[in-house]
């Protein structure tokens, strides 16, 4: 099913053949200075306009529009409208995914809009960049995601886009930019003065106390002291994260519909490419065949995924551990797996 955007961008690419061009030639915003933005949080920034307009949300993200106004359209891409740019800067948790994963689930436009992804360094750090762009009714419009990861727990990801047919005008700015882009990083432990002794406060390691879990079609048990939050992954009809205090430790569950396949032999060999696994292991989760697979895409942070299905339905369930703690963490990870239970 493509998603929303593709559907707007199939409308406006319509409207755009229906319209035909704009004779007003789009003006790009001048850049009259730059000044520097950092997030508090996770120590992300970058330079952007100073003339522009700065929106943030501290430990998140910072978008900058070339107006006031040039925001609106970048949440419809109407077909014609204000030739509005925009540099935006984010840190997203990586939830144990690697980066080829995280550029991949990054696209919202159709296939062909997109260019094939580059290798490139930002804030020092090897990194991806993807490239798309599409024709509407006023011009082109161009768009630069770049990816890179400072540590194991954070994706920092700088947007470019510029409508009608202006993106190129801006690739001077857009290059200064990219020079200035610092990456996100976990905050370091905090310091908790006890008398005359400075002792850093380590992360709390998964409770052996289980609390049980209900979603979509099953129920688990995780660690009582972890945090549950649904998340989104494409593809999924629900997705769930629980996670402690180190971040790189988590449990996930996804659920998705297995109604048109249902041969899981099937399923498990086509996803070992994608996890870059020679074997899989056959197991049961709430009595059911099952496979698992052991890999690693980050340092220092070790995963297991684990398929099965029940019904119309299939389950992933993905665990994530810092390597050095695997002796506290493991353990009461796969007790949390062998909790998993169908409804």
């Amino acid at each position: 099913m493509k998603s929303w955007r593709n559907n707007v961008i199939a409308a406006v690419v319509f409207s755009a053949v229906i319209i035909g061009c704009s004779e007003k030639k789009a003006e790009p915003v001048v850049v009259s200075g730059l000044e520097n933005y950092k997030d508090e949080s996770l120590s992300f920034g970058l330079k952007y306009p100073s003339n522009w307009s700065l929106r943030k949300q501290a430990g998140t993200q910072a978008v900058v529009f070339s107006s006031d106004n040039a925001g609106d359209r970048f949440n419809k891409y109407d077909a014609e409208g204000i030739a509005g740019a925009k540099i935006a800067i984010s840190a997203m948790k990586s939830d144990g995914k690697s980066l080829e994963q995280i550029v991949a689930d990054s696209k919202e436009f159709t296939a062909e809009s997109y260019s094939a992804p580059e290798k490139i360094t930002l804030g020092g750090t090897a990194g991806t960049k993807l490239s798309y762009g599409f024709d509407l009714a006023d011009g082109r419009y161009q768009g630069e995601k770049h990816f890179a990861m400072k540590d194991s727990m954070y994706v920092t990801v700088v947007e470019f886009g510029a409508f009608g047919g202006t993106f190129d005008t801006y690739r001077k700015t857009f290059d200064e930019v990219l020079a200035s882009v610092e990456l996100a990083v976990a905050p370091a432990p905090k310091e908790v003065k006890q008398d005359t002794i400075i002792a850093k406060s380590e992360p709390a390691p998964p409770s052996e106390t289980m609390r049980s879990i209900t979603g979509n079609g099953f129920a688990i048990s995780v660690p009582d002291n972890f945090a549950g939050a649904r998340t989104t992954v494409k593809g999924t009809l629900a997705s769930a994260s629980y996670i402690g205090d180190r971040l790189d430790c988590t449990i996930q569950v996804d659920v998705f519909d297995a109604s048109k396949q249902q041969n899981l032999d099937k399923i498990v060999a086509d996803n070992k490419a994608r996890y870059k696994a020679s074997n899989a292991n056959a197991t049961t989760i709430g009595g059911a065949k099952a496979f698992s697979i052991n890999y690693s895409f980050v340092k220092d942070v070790s995963s297991r995924v684990y398929f099965t299905i029940k019904g119309d339905k299939m389950f992933r369930i993905t665990l994530n551990w810092y390597k050095p703690s695997e002796s506290l963490y493991l353990p009461v990870f796969e007790k949390s797996v062998a909790s998993f239970k169908f409804q």
